[in-house]
């Protein structure tokens, strides 16, 4: 992949260093979350990613100027370029960029209509630099959502384990990643697969484990989990009539652990059936072989609410249950429940809510999310906003401010802080220098001011 940090923009920044009032000298510009957004708060999360990866130390060449000049010329047409601004930085700067970034400190859920992160240009030939970035640091947007989702599908489970379990000991392992095939890329796929870890513990997204390390300094062997599980193509290896050995033959041969089995190749109720009544003793072998053993049934047909409730109850049924001290129906903690099949929020809420009501706790459920977690959420999601709200010209800074007809697009007009207010909740207000910022420089000409590690990452988000 071409690492041209010239590239990392929209066709039409690269005609905008003649677009700017000649006398501008500084653009400041900042990102948030609009009203409107679907949740209350976006967590913030990738930027240091991105920092490391793109934007960190020399990343202007002479190679790199060359080449851009090449395609822009192709692409646009003669004198678009901005060949003298790159070359500029490259021989005044080394090829380091002269911009400024604060941000809140990453893991952070911001409330809505707040700024998360600033940009600004440090050296006033440059103005155009600013904004020249917006599309690579934008970026951010992705990872902040899926780390936003995950953290808002925590605190809904949560609640229910709260109001129907004895314990939260269930709730790292609640919610599975089950997204990699479904990503739109390999980077993607490990950008917002870690993103999802911020909040949970299990994941079958390999490429997210790497992420931590590489990025955030983790020094843990692995911050995700993962058990066995079983696909159609091993249960449906001998047809239909043949399920009962298959069954038998995983039910021997599987090291001590939890073991998923997909039970709707053919008949979830029958499979359900076999191994309640005719494979029972093989059953009983492996879970009395560890405490650690357990067996989760996985159906994924069907309508999710009224098929998890009656999973639940056909395994109570045939493995048992105890009432525990909320009064809820707590099932064989040997066995469970997983729903992994095309599953959202609203989808989890659902099923959780119909199992409370059914007199069964929150417990008894795994949920594993995929496209869900890595490709419905969009930068709409969270009504992110990359806009400029300053620009430093005649000796002082003029605010600036998009105001059309539409005031959900109003934009802020400004140089920010982001303060507690009295209330202990974060809230922006115009630069203050006498009061705590919480917007902390991170990088400056090309230099990284400031890392997080993935545990003050995980702590910020629970904080």
């Amino acid at each position: 992949m071409n690492t041209n940090i010239i590239f990392r923009t929209d066709s039409y920044k690269w005609g905008h260093w003649r677009q700017y009032m000649p006398d501008v000298k500084h653009v400041y510009s900042y990102l948030e979350s609009r009203n409107g957004a679907r949740f209350n708060s976006t967590v913030f999360f990738g930027l240091q990613y991105l920092l490391k990866e793109y934007l960190a130390g020399q990343v202007v060449t002479q190679q790199a100027i060359d080449e851009a000049e090449r395609l822009s010329i192709a692409h646009l047409g003669e004198g678009r370029f901005n060949r003298d601004g790159w070359q500029y930085i490259l021989d005044k700067h080394q090829g380091r960029l002269p911009v400024e970034i604060h941000a809140v400190a990453e893991g952070t859920p911001v409330p809505v209509s707040n700024v998360q992160m600033t940009v600004e240009n440090t050296d006033p030939q440059v103005p155009w630099l600013t904004n020249c970035l917006e599309s690579i640091l934008y970026k951010v947007w992705a990872p902040s959502v899926v780390a936003t989702l995950s953290m808002e599908i925590k605190i809904m489970l949560s609640w229910y384990l709260e109001k129907t379990a004895d314990s939260l000991d269930a709730l790292p392992f609640m919610l599975h990643d089950f997204g990699y095939r479904g990503a739109a890329s390999e980077e993607a796929a490990m950008v917002n697969g870690a993103a999802h870890l911020i909040s949970f513990l299990g994941t079958d997204t390999i490429p997210a484990l790497l992420f931590p390390k590489k990025y955030y300094g983790s020094t843990s062997e692995t911050d995700g989990y993962s058990v066995l599980a079983t696909e159609h193509s091993i249960m449906t290896a001998r047809g239909e009539e043949g399920e009962r050995d298959v069954i038998k033959y995983l039910l021997h041969s599987t090291p001590d652990g939890i073991l998923s089995i997909v039970i709707d190749s053919y008949d979830y109720r029958r499979f359900i059936q076999y191994m309640g009544e005719a494979l029972r003793s093989d059953v009983d072998r492996f879970l009395q072989r560890s405490p650690a053993n357990k067996i989760v049934f996985r159906p994924d047909s069907g309508d999710p609410v009224s098929t998890s409730l009656e999973v639940v109850q056909l395994v109570e049924k045939y493995f048992g249950s105890e009432l525990n001290s909320k009064g809820y129906r707590q099932l064989n903690p040997q066995t469970g429940v997983l729903w992994g099949d095309g599953i959202q929020y609203e989808g989890i809420r659902n099923i959780l809510f119909n199992l409370r009501n059914n007199g069964y706790s929150a417990a008894n459920m795994i949920f594993g999310m995929g496209g869900g977690l890595h490709t419905s959420c969009t930068r709409d999601t969270q009504n992110n906003a990359f806009k400029c709200s300053a620009q430093y010209y005649g000796g002082e800074y003029h605010n600036i401010q998009k105001k059309p007809l539409d005031p959900t697009k109003i934009s802020k007009t400004g140089r920010f802080s982001l303060v507690k207010g009295q209330n202990g909740k974060l809230c922006t207000t115009c630069k203050n220098f006498r009061q705590e910022d919480l917007l902390i420089p991170v990088f400056r000409d090309g230099e990284i001011l400031r890392e997080y590690t993935w545990n003050e990452i995980k702590n910020n988000t629970k904080s």
